[in-house]
């Protein structure tokens, strides 16, 4: 059986996730119910690192987790409307307890309003690279499962494809109606995004709290007045289906911060900083519910006024699926990624040259059950920093094995 894009790849059913209550309007009016969901992920993993002068020594191995629980809040008025609202907290104490929480208002014939604290249009819309090896993926690499330990320019977030510094922040996400324009049927064509973000602010509490009224306009390295406008284009062609996004941003930077040598992502104040990325993700069905996804993405962004503070990133990979995300499917994949940081401004002074990290991985996948996703995979990256200052690289070999339970 054919198995669309939708469901063959976390990636697209992370980005549908956003319209897939647009689909499911209905006219019978329902009260706001609250459901539970989530994901728990486990790893062991091993890394063979250089130990370098300036940097502590790392422990060889190392065992790590990610988890949220999600509480959903959902309603339909007599017009077909829907209502609802998110709220994501993390399975364990962190800084940044509630990751997410926003409130939303839909309809089937218009389009969605998100307004809150989420990621931006631009990061929902995203496709790119399918992932090798699940939470270290080139689209969305998550940070508490990490194998690096180098400093900023390195993989050690999820600025590869997706824009830095805005997701998570206050702000308000517009989108087009599901049933999308120019395409064959409906959830397939053409749709647009837009965000908004005022001030770089989150929760409540901390440096870059929302709390107390109107938030300053001078906190060091954050961003504000935040603009991002995204596009993508979903059609199936005989058994291809393609997936195309494209994403412009640009937002202020609100106070200098000092840089220092190695971290040549610091910034100044700045106003009208820019980035831009463009991505796509095609699948050929085979047959008998088996795939092979190709696709990448490429990225530029401004990271500063200081110098020539720059960031480009080229991302791909290619994903073989025997039977989507059906119980007992393999995937096996690879994928690749080379970021060149301008070094920029380093203890107040232009330096020329680029910053460069590079990554590789391979991974195998196995769907146990519906939910239930076991995984390892190798890699390599290194981290290599253009003023040669040794404490500031990194080079490794490294080997991950997990389960992942999504609910």
């Amino acid at each position: 059986m054919k198995k669309t894009l939708l469901l063959q790849t976390a990636l697209v059913a992370a980005a549908g996730l956003f319209v897939a209550d647009i689909a499911s309007a209905q006219t019978k009016a329902q009260p706001l119910s609250v459901s539970v969901g989530g994901y728990f992920t486990e790893v062991f993993k091993y890394q063979d690192r250089d130990n370098v002068a300036g940097q502590p020594n790392r422990h060889s191995t190392a065992l790590s987790q990610d988890a949220e629980i999600y509480f959903n809040i959902r309603g339909v008025l007599n017009d077909g409307t829907v209502i609802g609202g998110r709220v994501e907290l993390e399975a364990a104490t962190d800084a940044d307890q509630i990751d997410e929480r926003y409130m939303f208002i839909e309809r089937s014939d218009v389009g969605r309003v998100e307004i809150g604290s989420a990621d931006r249009a631009s990061s929902k819309m995203v496709y790119g690279a399918p992932t090798a090896i699940p939470g270290y993926g080139t689209i969305d690499p998550v940070g508490s499962l990490a194998v690096t330990n180098a400093p900023t320019g390195a993989r050690t977030g999820n600025t590869l494809t997706k824009f830095s510094g805005i997701d998570d922040r206050e702000g308000i996400n517009l989108y087009t109606s599901s049933n999308r324009y120019f395409g064959s049927k409906a959830g397939k064509g053409l749709q647009l995004g837009f965000s908004y973000t005022p001030d770089g602010c989150e929760d409540f509490s901390g440096s870059n709290g929302c709390g107390g009224g109107f938030g300053a306009t001078n906190n060091p390295g954050q961003y504000s007045k935040v603009y991002t406008v995204a596009a993508n284009y979903i059609e199936s062609f005989g058994p291809v289906d393609v997936a195309l996004f494209g994403a412009y941003m640009n937002a202020d930077i609100e106070a200098n911060v000092i840089p220092t040598e190695g971290n040549a992502a610091q910034i100044r104040g700045q106003s009208g900083i820019e980035g831009f990325a463009f991505g796509t993700t095609l699948t050929y069905n085979v047959g008998d519910g088996s795939s092979v996804q190709i696709g990448g993405a490429y990225k530029f962004e401004e990271t500063g006024s200081f110098g020539s503070d720059d960031r480009n990133v080229y991302t791909a990979g290619i994903r073989y699926l025997t039977n989507g995300v059906a119980p007992g499917s393999v995937g096996i994949g690879v994928d690749y990624a080379l970021t060149k940081a301008d070094q920029g401004n380093v203890n107040g002074a232009v330096v020329g040259g680029e910053d460069k990290f590079t990554w590789y991985s391979a991974g195998v996948t196995y769907q146990l059950a519906r939910g239930v996703l076991t995984f390892a995979g190798v890699g390599y990256y290194e981290y290599e920093d253009h003023a040669s200052a040794a404490a500031d690289e990194a080079d490794a070999v490294f080997g991950v094995a997990g389960i992942r339970l999504d609910f």
